[in-house]
């Protein structure tokens, strides 16, 4: 199963609300651990597509790292937060 439109949407809000480009955002994605390409990232941010629960974890987990940089909370929510995400 993959990620629900709703996961994306704050996963996109955060990107721009940090001013992130998505190849920024991809670097730090994939500095965790995150294993999809650029365009793969570039395609979920847009529709939700392609996507599994621990892969927009990473996700979620480099953009909180940019909140935490800035000294505000976690405002991405993790896969746990949506129901029925594997």
């Amino acid at each position: 199963m993959t990620v629900s439109v709703d996961a994306h949407q704050h996963a996109e809000h955060a990107r721009r609300d940090l001013g992130l480009s998505i190849e920024t955002l991809w670097l730090a994605y994939a500095a965790l651990g995150g294993a999809a390409s650029l365009p793969q990232l570039d395609r979920y941010l847009t529709d939700g597509s392609g996507f599994t629960g621990i892969q927009h974890d990473y996700v979620a987990q480099a953009l909180n790292d940019g909140y935490i940089d800035l000294g505000r909370n976690h405002e991405v929510p993790y896969s746990e937060t949506f129901p029925g995400i594997l």
